[in-house]
């Protein structure tokens, strides 16, 4: 999977938000012809113009960070209409053939954009932060955090929000819901959708609990044709067999803006696990659009972002699903979280790293990114270590002492007198001897370890989350 694909189809460049032409750049260098190896298992195809190029997170000269000789591809399908952005931490292999596979090496491969940048100290961690944005909500200002339920006419929609290296608290209500990564590295994001219903109804859409594949790639939500079917009575829409789509035309539309009608999807790490979250849905985050330059689309229409899965491996919850969703990845500790977004007039950013598993600082505030015990008890500095060392031998060289003591009072005050070994005698009133006092706490030995260097602190070296600003002109349809 590439870590940059950008659109080169021809098409008008309004529709997708800008084209990359890599006859205009003066540092691509070519890689050749390649499959591009996404979403195979959703039907997708298509051939990719590879090549290494450098690239900035940002608008030229913003100050935006930058690397040098990034591979990317640039795309000629519409599988893929909009340009996507691999984040994984893991390399890319370009090999010629199949053939060539017996011969690889690991000069084959290509680092990834998130492996280098924390190579690089650009970013504090192997992980990210991500929500797809929501056209539909209003922002108050051009920045990526601050946003409102207003629809006050003028004001920008809710862009998205990408956070490297960390995440962005202001954007969601934390779930305390952690998940590990699969084992699949094309479908790691995995989790367990153990209902779909109709919030104020008892209506279930889900017949049988699930489990799906988070992916920011496409954009439609994929379930078993029971599941499509029990939409369509519910929802009153039909399925366009040439498309693949679920059109919805203008008297529908209107119908379903009358009910206004949310979704409440519970998710778990599995299909039976009592520990969820539950994300909802509006009506609004589905009512999407598609233009006629989509495949077997004539009209440019409203649609409903279902799509019929042909088995289980296409049970997917695509970017309708993150509109409402933040997503935490930590690859350090191959965990991940989902959160409900939510949407707060003028809050500010709150940027909070994910620190690498080499530190000795605790993560905390979600799950995703806190790590477990046995990475605390790693973790112990040295001097704390010499410290729980010293104490011990401090304290077994007391205990030690007045053992002995003890001991040998004991073993004098057995002993006959030689003088008078055949005659009993009482001896004279003395004062009684001293029992053994409670030992009292050594001033040197503290009762308990305080908590020396395990507390959050800033990382060094200035390294710390980079947000991605949002790009005003972006857009945040989901078209296909």
């Amino acid at each position: 999977m590439p870590d940059v694909i950008f659109d080169n189809v021809g098409m008008e460049t309004t529709d997708l938000g800008g084209l990359f032409d890599k006859n205009r750049s003066s540092t691509w260098a070519e890689e050749g012809l390649h499959d591009l190896h996404q979403e195979l298992n959703l039907g997708y195809t298509g051939n990719g113009d590879w090549g290494r190029d450098s690239i900035a997170l940002g608008y030229p000269g913003s100050g935006a960070i930058s690397v040098e000789n990034q591979l990317l591809a640039t795309i000629a399908t519409m599988d893929f209409y909009i340009a996507t952005w691999g984040i994984a931490p893991r390399p890319t292999n370009l090999s010629r053939s199949d053939s060539d596979l017996a011969t690889f090496t690991p000069e084959d491969s290509y680092q990834s954009l998130l492996s280098k940048l924390k190579g690089e100290n650009k970013i504090s961690s192997l992980a990210y932060g991500y929500t797809a944005g929501a056209r539909y909500r209003r922002s108050s200002r051009n920045a990526p955090c601050r946003i409102t339920r207003s629809s006050t006419p003028g004001l920008k929609r809710v862009p998205a929000s990408l956070t490297l290296g960390g995440y962005d608290a202001s954007r969601f209500v934390s779930s305390n819901l952690t998940f590990g990564l699969a084992g699949d590295n094309s479908r790691d994001l995995v989790v367990g959708i153990q209902s779909i219903s109709v919030i104020g109804t008892s209506q279930e859409l889900l017949p049988t609990p699930i489990l799906a594949f988070v992916d920011s790639t496409v954009p439609h939500i994929w379930l078993p044709v029971e599941a499509c079917r029990a939409f369509e009575e519910v929802f009153g829409i039909d399925w366009d067999p040439s498309s693949d789509l679920y059109l919805v035309d203008e008297t529908t539309h209107q119908a379903l803006l009358a009910r206004n009608a949310s979704l409440s999807l519970r998710i778990g790490t599995n299909t039976v696990t009592p520990e969820v979250v539950d994300i909802i849905l509006p009506y609004a985050s589905v009512d999407l659009q598609v233009l006629d330059t989509y495949p077997n689309v004539r009209n440019s229409t409203r649609y409903f972002p279902l799509r019929r899965a042909a088995n289980d491996t296409q049970y997917t919850l695509g970017r309708t699903f993150l509109q409402e969703t933040y997503l935490i990845a930590d690859y350090e500790r191959s965990t991940f979280s989902l959160h409900q977004c939510r949407f707060v007039e003028n809050d500010e950013p709150d940027i909070r790293p994910i620190f690498p598993t080499n530190t000795n600082t605790t993560n905390t505030t979600t799950g995703a990114t806190a790590p477990s015990n046995s990475d605390q008890k790693r973790n112990l500095s040295p001097g704390i270590i010499a410290a729980i060392v010293v104490g011990s031998l401090v304290f077994l060289a007391i205990v030690i002492s007045i053992s002995t003591m003890l001991w040998l009072r004991r073993r004098k005050s057995q002993l006959p007198d030689p003088s008078q070994s055949d005659v009993i005698s009482i001896p004279p009133e003395s004062p009684e001897p001293k029992s053994p006092q409670e030992l009292h706490t050594n001033p040197i030995i503290p009762p308990e370890l305080e908590g020396i260097g395990l507390g959050p602190r800033e990382m060094e070296d200035g390294v710390a989350a980079t947000e991605m600003n949002a790009i005003a002109e972006e857009r945040h349809e989901l078209y296909g």
